[in-house]
């Protein structure tokens, strides 16, 4: 039978667990509502962008440009956002499945799938599965810098204007709302399948029933597109990314969470195990007294 030094011993390392867990769940809640209220400020900035997009994508002269046509290359990129960190659940497992579907896609069609993806967690179990990333984007921090997140989006723009991919999407972890995240993939390019699903996700299309032949532009819409079409390609990357944290962090304060209720539900456990054994220790000290006395009459 265990004995009550045993017990203590078993009770003291499970209550430092629990205050482990519990200050990772309290860091997780703090960088979560920080990470919110950025991600809160730049809505109306996606918002506007996908209106401009949609605007676009629905003129009634068709808009050319070589990020809007199809290629036939054969050849697609994804880029995976696995967690920064590790205690989070499912986190990786569910944005693993997700990308074995374009695996699997790709290797019923034949089609050449490069995969890039920072230095995080993910890349341990895709080396576990054998699968090396074309690239591996390292000393990235939680939120990729202005000039990262620009060297990614100058990159895939480049080979896909020059013919080199026929899609570039990101698998990633989507925020909805603190109870609701599901790993999805977003299309980046070619453009009009990102327009068309950022128009489906921005608050208001457009208020008025109005067409791009309506605005008066300067420059000419040609000679914008470019720039525009860089813009929100490279806020949708950068949404992503801030989705992924969020997503991540809340992962990760539920895991915690859940953790440290179980770890008090141990120490109750251990606690009332210590009790009895206790008791029952005493009870036997009693017991050798009282024979003892018995015996010395």
């Amino acid at each position: 039978m265990i004995g009550t030094r045993q017990i203590l011993q078993r009770r003291q390392a499970v209550d430092s667990i629990r205050k482990m867990t519990r200050t990772m769940e309290m860091i997780s809640t703090t960088r979560y509502k920080y990470f919110l209220n950025r991600w809160v400020a730049a809505k109306e900035y996606h918002d506007a962008l996908a209106r401009a997009g949609y605007l676009l994508a629905t003129s009634q002269k068709l808009v050319k440009h070589p990020l809007m046509k199809e290629n036939s290359s054969g050849r697609s990129a994804i880029l995976v956002i696995g967690s920064n960190r590790g205690l989070c659940g499912s986190y990786n497992s569910y944005i693993f499945e997700a990308m074995k579907v374009h695996l699997n896609k790709a290797k019923s069609t034949g089609e050449k799938l490069d995969i890039y993806a920072p230095d995080r967690r993910l890349i341990g179990m895709l080396n576990y599965h054998g699968i090396t990333p074309t690239k591996i984007y390292e000393d990235m921090p939680e939120m990729p810098a202005d000039t990262q997140i620009d060297e990614i989006t100058d990159d895939f723009i480049e080979q896909y204007m020059s013919g080199k991919l026929d899609y570039f999407s990101i698998v990633y972890m989507r925020y909805y709302s603190l109870g609701s995240q599901r790993a999805q993939t977003l299309t980046i390019m070619p453009l009009t399948e990102l327009i068309d699903d950022l128009a489906t996700r921005a608050t208001v299309i457009w208020p008025w029933t109005l067409s791009v032949e309506d605005f008066y532009f300067s420059p000419s819409v040609t000679e914008i597109i470019e720039n525009l079409a860089r813009m929100i390609i490279q806020s949708s990357i950068q949404s992503c990314f801030m989705d992924a944290i969020l997503s991540e962090h809340v992962a990760r304060m539920v895991a915690m969470k859940n953790a440290t209720e179980n770890a008090d539900e141990m120490i109750d456990d251990l606690t009332t195990e210590y009790n009895r054994a206790r008791q029952g220790q005493i009870t036997r000290e009693l017991l050798d007294i009282i024979s003892g006395a018995e015996a010395a009459q």
